[in-house]
């Protein structure tokens, strides 16, 4: 059997239904053996391999099994660099196949001497879990079933497996069966916390005057939704989130207060930052989160439950850590409070009144200078045919303020997915082609970019329109790189240097592609389009001519 044809089988046996990448002379042996797998496995042509890396992330992130990607050797290999690192810094876990020179040429490597040919592991080795080279067909089964094992493992992450070209043609006699083992769900093991430590936590729950949880992306991966629901309910404590977190607990629950930190509300941040108690669970405790370490404040009584060791007292030195699965992990505190509830003193009247008086007053549609129409507004437009089917997709930079703190999802779960490992422009695009195959095309998604993101990636949309995917992208076109200029203005004197674009008519590029488009100037346009792409058939893109001052951050 090649080579090639073994590799695709394994990836079948271990899972994996979907590999995202652009072909290379070298990888072609892959392709060739996927394609003798055709309905069980299928590979998804991108238009770059960054894209497939991060089509390969949102597809893991929304289906629970590791994204699959491929390059060829040396550009289609730095190409992956990006996306590789957001999955690493996200915990998403992925495996990258690359290809490589054969094993002759390797004094040839240096300098591109042989084609397109450099060190390419070395850089891998920041942003992986693990790289490794296929130097001898017969260790392909161990190296595979290892590499899925060390991806799903404690803290997911990306495994980069390298396949030179003369190993790849191979045929060899590979003696044993491939016997699946379903690899690539993830997270593959659990751990519970060590009871002392549990005992700590609940002592410390029971003495809190106003705790308050704080959830990020580890609880989703570990899908412990429905404990923090019984323990936000048992206490009757509030709960925010995490731009990766959000939709843990369904955001018209009365305990749920939404995103906390810089692309937060302020009410979120007030009660973090009043709150004698922060239990994080699955949250690496990060910049964004907590206003650069500054909330919850340095003297709050931090709880921090999570699967990495290094994770814990990392930024808040006071923590009781709880090292463990997220889902049992919070099973071990629900069992150690019992009934206890405690007695807390949180008044969750005015801060509910001070949330809807803070997103009325910015959604609000009739204000005076609202054209061009400002992004607030578009997000309380899209709240009112927002559907408990429809997932959200988020570029990074702005766009992902925006839906984090002011989209709300009636119904709790992995609702919304952004680049916040890494937070690289060009994320979304690809990553709604990733997302929309994760769930087979049956659920709209709603994917929101500015311009300056949009351009880095928007040759995907003729992948969308080449699978009829229903995305339906909501593009905010400013004409300007938003979060830079507004630090300009705040930090450089009104300097405005390389913040400024031509403006860009991207209905009329998207038609190009093969979407239905719609540029909208006002309020009541954008709510006809909306109306018309209530169920879409295939892929759309509505241009909404922006405001460029407004801005989700919120300061401490």
């Amino acid at each position: 059997m090649k080579v090639g044809d073994r590799l695709a089988e394994l990836l079948l046996e271990n899972g994996v239904d979907k590999v995202f990448g652009v072909p290379g002379g070298q990888t072609l042996p892959l392709y060739e053996g996927i394609s003798k797998f055709q309905g069980a496995i299928e590979h998804v042509l991108m238009r770059d391999e960054r894209s497939a890396g991060y089509a390969a992330d949102a597809y893991a992130r929304l289906t629970g099994k590791t994204g699959v990607c491929d390059g060829t050797v040396g550009p289609g290999a730095t190409n992956l660099v990006s996306p590789l690192a957001e999955a690493h810094c996200s915990s998403i876990p992925l495996i990258c196949i690359i290809s490589d020179v054969a094993m002759a040429w390797e004094h040839r490597r240096t300098r591109g001497n042989a084609s397109q040919a450099m060190d390419q592991m070395e850089m891998f080795k920041p942003i992986s879990k693990w790289q490794v080279r296929i130097t001898d067909p017969k260790s392909l089964d161990n190296i595979i079933d290892h590499a899925f094992r060390v991806a799903t493992s404690g803290k997911p992450g990306p495994v980069v497996v390298c396949i030179p070209e003369d190993i790849a043609g191979q045929d060899f006699a590979f003696r044993d069966p491939v016997t699946g083992r379903d690899g690539a769900t993830y997270p593959a093991t659990r751990s519970a916390p060590d009871p002392d430590s549990v005992d700590q936590a609940v002592a410390a729950l029971q003495k809190a005057k106003q705790p308050i949880l704080i959830i990020g992306g580890g609880a989703h991966i570990s899908g412990a939704g429905e404990q923090v629901r019984e323990l936000a309910e048992l206490l009757n404590i509030p709960v925010v989130t995490s731009i990766s977190g959000k939709g843990i607990l369904s955001e018209d629950h009365a305990n749920s207060f939404g995103v906390t930190g810089t692309f937060g509300s302020p009410v979120a941040r007030d009660l973090v930052m009043q709150a004698d108690l922060a239990f994080f669970i699955g949250c690496k405790v990060g910049q964004l989160t907590t206003y650069t370490y500054r909330c919850p404040r340095r003297d709050t009584q931090i709880i921090h439950l999570d699967n990495d060791p290094e994770e814990i007292g990392r930024n808040y030195a006071n923590s009781i850590g709880l090292v463990a699965d997220a889902r049992l992990g919070l099973d071990a505190v629900l069992a150690g409070l019992g009934k206890k509830t405690g007695s807390y003193s949180w008044d969750f009247e005015a801060p509910e009144a001070q949330y809807e008086a803070w997103y009325a007053e910015n959604t609000n549609p009739e204000q005076a200078d609202n054209k061009p129409i400002k992004p607030p507004t578009v997000m309380g437009i899209v709240n009112q045919v927002l559907s408990d089917d429809d997932v959200v997709v988020c570029d990074a930079s702005l766009a992902s303020g925006w839906a984090a703190s002011y989209l709300k999802f009636s119904k709790a779960g992995r609702r919304m997915v952004a680049p916040r490992g890494l937070a690289g422009l060009g994320w979304g695009s690809p990553a709604a082609v990733g997302a929309s195959l994760a769930l087979k095309g049956k659920k709209r998604i709603l994917h929101f970019a500015g311009d300056g993101g949009f351009s880095y990636s928007m040759q995907e949309m003729e992948v969308m329109a080449r699978y009829k995917l229903p995305v339906l992208t909501i593009l905010l076109n400013n004409d300007t790189l938003g979060w830079i200029k507004h630090v300009q203005r705040d930090y450089y004197d009104q300097n405005y240097v390389s913040t400024d674009f031509s403006h860009v008519n991207f209905s009329v590029a998207a038609s190009g592609f093969g979407l239905r488009t719609y540029r909208v100037n006002d309020i009541a346009e954008l709510r006809e389009c909306l109306d018309k792409e209530a169920n879409p058939q295939g892929p759309a893109l509505i241009e909404v001519i922006s405001d460029q001052w407004t801005s989700p951050v919120q300061s401490l």
